[in-house]
């Protein structure tokens, strides 16, 4: 498979459309709730000018890409878009429509988009989804090419983009089995971090995370792992436990094999003592050549060499979670069947196009590659590629039915005999996993082991689950529940609280504020702020923090069980947040004689500003509180944005918002008559005499009341006992 290096250098086409820059933003920002791509692309002498003035460039673009059809755009029905092409739309737009639909060719189907405006005349940002950032960025600078080709009348291969897509799409997904377990614990609201470029994810927040690596998890014992990897220590130990294992010898010497094919008189396996994917096996070895040519494969991939009794009949794969057998399928070996005329190539090319057939392993099934092992395969067998097998005569590609190099899978789940599943079950407490994929060879998996002469031949400690969940035939099994069901039982905790605070003034004042009576109520917080970063009120980091990836950091660490940002509008504009969701967002306030703001070429005025800080009031749980200030209409219309529940703070007392949301029950705090209230509807929470608290006697004293006020609100609704709480920020003080 190429590398990456080559699609990463990638530059594009750069007239008459420039590419000015690209940014990621990996969190929800002033574009999106989600991750995007934003490319800045200048229109230059196409600035204004439409598609239907372009000549040619309908039929052009629609003959390069007619899955652009399926497009719906702003019309809503396929066609939607390439009418808006043909009646005239901005490149920028039909950019950003391509690098979703090349994405999208590639099995990527991102589905999100739009085009804006920038502060310099002709310039703008294309913005759109991405599974993987790479993927992301070469669809972008393909994009990007596509359009300057058509309009310089230059040759453009689409289909080469896409296929570099896939290339990428299957170097830097994550895996069948990583991927069913992320959208299952999505499903249930568990949150997940990739955590490096293969499969190493967290599920869970702070104290609560798990750690998996495909199929393994935290749990899953080291000596577990290292004895199945080592074939022929497996199969000792299972025949030592009365388990029926073939007979077998581990050896680095041919003349010990011979010898032990000799003395067994009956055809043998020969497979390395270590690997996997099935590579270095041979079976049903008959005779002395073919014995020493396959002992000779086999030590290409292991220097010790496993030689056991071949057991004719089918292979199964058991798969055991937390102990118990779950599902099971027959595993088919890639086959070819003769026809008289087709050669051995052509043959193959017809099973590669059969449907459901992709390039890698993200489809339902893989293609079969013509690799070592599929040639050697053919060799045994007296056959090349340009060989013409006879009519119904079948050859055997691979001797592993492993997904991934072309076998398919047959579910046998309501087939297995009861004994049997026992028996997968015990394997795994034998051998300590608490994942397992048993491999046994049996004429029926519905007969009990005992009675019709199967082996176990194999087991594995990180078994692919894509087999049982996408089988070719068969009831599919959602075995990734059982995973998932095992690393967070019914009940049990997967997330740390999150509070996000904004606003132009008064976010460190508020972040302390919250942190330091969290600690006290015995959280062990994990602080985020423009002073460093602090957990269990101890400083680990002294220096401004307040960005995406330090936030994240304090949500991957397993000493942390409750989190407190400091969120600016800059690292919302120039990153996105670093976190999913909050259970409170916070909105403080907004100076309206900021001039940094205006350093983002999106921003054209106040209410791009109010619209970015936003982000932290709509990233939101549903069951969780955004807190906004009911005193400034423009983060007072934030509330129409909402998913969770709105709760408002004001120093008016006659504030209509905060009257009309106090006669809906709703959380409110305000100042009246020297007194901080805290209410929930009519029912009063918190009364506090403004003269006993310190903090409110200095400095700017509409900011901080705007503190307190909010504060009060997040930590009564996260439940603090209110006589602690008004004794803490009586006491107060945050320091310089």
């Amino acid at each position: 498979m190429p590398d990456l290096t080559e699609f990463k250098k990638f530059k594009p086409l750069q007239a008459p459309l420039e590419l000015e820059d690209f940014k990621v933003l990996y969190g929800a920002n002033y574009f999106s709730g989600g991750p995007v791509v934003r490319f800045r692309v200048n229109l230059g002498v196409y600035d204004e000018v439409f598609t239907n003035e372009i000549q040619g460039f309908y039929n052009k673009l629609k003959t390069l890409v007619p899955s652009l059809y399926e497009h719906h755009c702003s019309v809503g029905k396929p066609g939607g878009f390439l009418l808006r092409i043909k009646r005239g739309t901005l490149l920028g737009h039909v950019m950003e429509h391509l690098a979703i639909e090349l994405q999208t060719m590639a099995g990527m189907d991102v589905g999100f988009g739009k085009t804006r405006m920038t502060q310099k005349q002709g310039v703008y940002n294309v913005v759109f989804r991405y599974f993987d950032e790479i993927a992301g960025i070469y669809a972008g600078k393909a994009s990007l090419h596509i359009l300057n080709s058509i309009l310089t009348n230059q040759v453009c291969n689409v289909n080469e983009f896409v296929d570099h897509l896939i290339i990428i799409r299957e170097k830097r997904l994550l895996g069948f089995s990583t991927q069913a377990i992320v959208d299952e614990a999505d499903m249930r609201g568990i949150p997940s971090f990739r955590l490096n470029k293969y499969n190493l994810v967290q599920l869970g927040m702070g104290k609560y995370r798990k750690i998996i690596r495909a199929t393994i998890t935290g749990n899953t014992s080291l000596i577990g792992v290292e004895t199945t990897d080592d074939k022929f220590r497996t199969t000792q130990i299972l025949g030592e436990a009365g388990v029926p294992v073939p007979k077998r010898i581990i050896t680095e010497e041919y003349v010990n094999a011979k010898q032990f094919f000799n003395e067994l008189n009956k055809p043998v396996v020969v497979k390395p003592a270590t690997g996997y994917q099935g590579k270095g096996i041979s079976v049903d070895i008959k005779d002395e050549s073919l014995l020493q040519r396959a002992f000779l494969h086999a030590a290409e991939f292991d220097a010790e060499v496993v030689v056991q009794e071949y057991i004719p009949g089918k292979s199964y794969r058991l798969l055991v979670v937390n102990n118990q057998c779950v599902a099971a399928v027959e595993l088919v070996p890639p086959e070819i069947i003769g026809n008289g005329t087709s050669s051995v190539q052509e043959l193959i090319n017809m099973l590669n196009s059969e449907p459901g057939r992709e390039y890698g392993d993200k489809g339902k099934s893989s293609i079969i590659e013509v690799d070592e092992e599929v040639l050697y395969q053919l060799e045994i067998n007296g056959l090349d590629l340009n060989s013409v097998l006879p009519e119904n005569k079948k050859v055997v590609l691979r001797n592993s039915g492993n997904l991934r190099l072309g076998g398919i899978s047959v579910d046998v789940t309501d087939e297995v005999a009861a004994i049997n599943r026992y028996m997968a079950e015990r394997i795994s407490r034998i051998l300590n996993l608490d994942v397992a994929g048993i491999d046994i060879l049996s004429d029926d998996i519905s007969i009990p082991v005992t009675e019709n002469n199967a082996v176990v031949v194999e087991v594995n400690a990180a078994p692919d689950l894509k087999m049982h969940i996408s089988p070719v035939k068969g009831e599919p099994r959602l075995v990734q529940k059982n995973f998932v069901d095992m690393l967070f039982p019914e009940g049990e905790e997967c997330k740390i609280p999150v509070m996000s605070v904004t606003g132009s003034f008064g976010k460190r004042d508020t972040a302390l504020l919250l942190d330091g009576f969290l600690n006290e109520m015995g959280y062990d917080v994990g602080r985020v702020s423009r002073d460093g970063v602090f957990i269990s009120g101890r400083q680990i980091v002294n220096q401004p923090s307040a960005k995406a990836d330090v936030m994240r950091m304090i949500m991957h660490d397993p000493t942390v069980d409750c989190a407190v940002f400091e969120t600016t509008v800059e690292s919302i504009l120039s990153a996105g947040l670093g976190y999913n969701f909050a259970d409170i967002g916070i909105v403080l306030n907004l100076d309206k004689n900021k001039k940094d703001y205006f350093e983002y070429d999106h921003v054209f005025d106040l209410d791009d500003i109010a619209y970015a800080k936003s982000v932290v009031a709509e990233e939101v749980y549903e069951d969780g509180y955004s807190i906004l200030n009911a005193d400034d209409p423009l983060i007072s219309e934030m509330s129409e944005r909402l998913y969770s529940n709105p709760a408002w703070f004001s120093l008016n007392a006659k504030n209509e918002i905060l009257k009309a949301h106090m006669e809906s029950n709703g959380y409110a705090a305000y100042i009246d008559s020297g007194r901080i209230f805290v209410f929930k509807g009519t029912e009063r929470l918190s009364d506090l005499n403004i003269q006993e608290i310190p903090y409110l006697k200095t400095g700017n004293i509409v900011q901080r009341k705007q503190v307190v006020l909010a504060s009060l609100l997040a930590l009564i609704i996260r439940g603090a006992e209110i006589e602690k709480l008004k004794k803490y920020i009586c006491l107060f003080n945050p320091g310089n």
